[in-house]
């Protein structure tokens, strides 16, 4: 009862955080949605929530960024209930279920949260370079390297600004790592950037200056699989706008490890193996049988003795002796062939010899 609880604690905390969508649009609106109708926006490079009030929608009507303040309210917070759209330019944006204060941070939701949006209004002037765009194939155990340069133009490159590697599934956007440069502050990294703890373990980062932000995953698993970005953004100088370019865009696929192919391999093994042995097996019937067999003209053979025997034992029994009876029947018969052959080789002797006398006196008759 206690771990299931547990879990269904867990899925209840991770519904209420909501999830991040990274917009990168090169266009001066986008629709946004939300399951309530309280949203939270800051537009401004500083994260500060600008409105901090419910958002009253008008039935039949898309609520635009401009005219939010006409329909701030903070009465009868609890009976709000339809639904609107948000039609909205660059900035953060929050779907809640309840007001926060202070600042937007949306890789770092609040427990409030639904969804939270990045509008990343591109602005391709601020580098030279443009986008690179490849594709990653491992195996699960391997590392993947995600490399990231760029040297902005004049007119961006004394500005503060951000870097971060963004891992995209769908529309759900995670923040891998976040470099921020301020001329008054310094350097941050991952500020407000909650980077999963597994993904923190096996992350190593290999930042050299500000224009260098690479970095390496190890023993990638197939959770890390996704779409990443190298996104930078620009601060304009007096702060009321922010722009972002792409830099690098990467698919990373990964596949089950030595364990399936090693089943592939035992599968393809058994696949050919079984037609060999039953091939085997067959020949070894065929070749027994043949061997079992008996050769052409054996069994005339054989029949041939079975004659001539019977033969023997008929000319045996005639001639043989009654007083041999007492001996046995086993050694009468043995007996009787013997003297049968004896006889038959004298009949033979004797006709020979009269031939062969007739050939001596043939001569002397003439």
């Amino acid at each position: 009862m206690a771990v299931q609880s547990f879990f269904l604690l867990v899925i209840f905390l991770s519904k209420c955080l909501g999830h991040t969508e990274f917009i990168y649009t090169t266009k001066n609106e986008v629709k946004l949605f939300c399951d309530t109708s309280k949203w939270q926006i800051s537009t401004e490079s500083d994260n500060r929530i600008d409105v901090n009030c419910t958002v009253k929608c008008v039935p039949g009507e898309q609520l635009k960024l401009n005219n939010i303040q006409k329909f701030c309210t903070n009465e009868d917070l609890d009976k709000v209930e339809e639904k609107c759209p948000l039609i909205a330019t660059g900035g953060y944006f929050r779907c809640v279920t309840a007001l926060d204060s202070g600042f937007l941070y949306p890789f770092a939701p609040s427990p409030n949260t639904v969804t939270s949006y990045i509008v990343a209004t591109a602005n391709e002037l601020i580098t030279n370079k443009a986008v690179e765009r490849s594709s990653v194939v491992l195996t699960e155990g391997e590392d993947v390297h995600l490399n990231c340069s760029f040297n902005r133009t004049e007119g961006y490159d004394n500005t503060d600004f951000s870097v971060y590697w963004i891992k995209t599934i769908e529309k759900k956007s995670i923040c891998v790592y976040s470099y921020e440069f301020e001329n008054a502050y310094g350097i941050k990294y991952n500020l407000k950037c909650n980077v999963q703890e597994d993904l923190l373990q096996r992350f190593s980062n290999q930042t050299d200056g500000r224009n260098i932000h690479n970095i390496r995953i190890s023993n990638v698993t197939e959770s890390d699989a996704g779409l990443y970005l190298c996104a930078l953004r620009v601060n304009t100088n007096n702060k009321a706008k922010v722009y972002w370019k792409i830099i690098n865009n990467v698919t990373v696929s990964v596949h089950k490890g030595s364990e399936d192919k090693g089943n592939n391999f035992k599968t393809i093994t058994l696949c050919t193996t079984i037609p060999i042995l039953l091939a085997l097996a067959i020949a070894i019937v065929v070749f027994i049988w043949k061997r079992s067999k008996p050769p052409p003209g054996s069994q005339a053979i054989e029949l041939q003795r079975d004659q001539q025997g019977g033969d023997m034992e008929e000319t045996a029994d005639v001639e043989c002796s009654p007083y041999a009876v007492g001996r046995g029947e086993e050694v009468i018969k043995f007996k009787c062939k013997q003297d049968a052959l004896k006889q038959k080789d004298l009949e033979v002797s004797t006709v020979y010899s009269v031939v062969k006398q007739n050939d001596l006196y043939e001569p002397g008759l003439v």
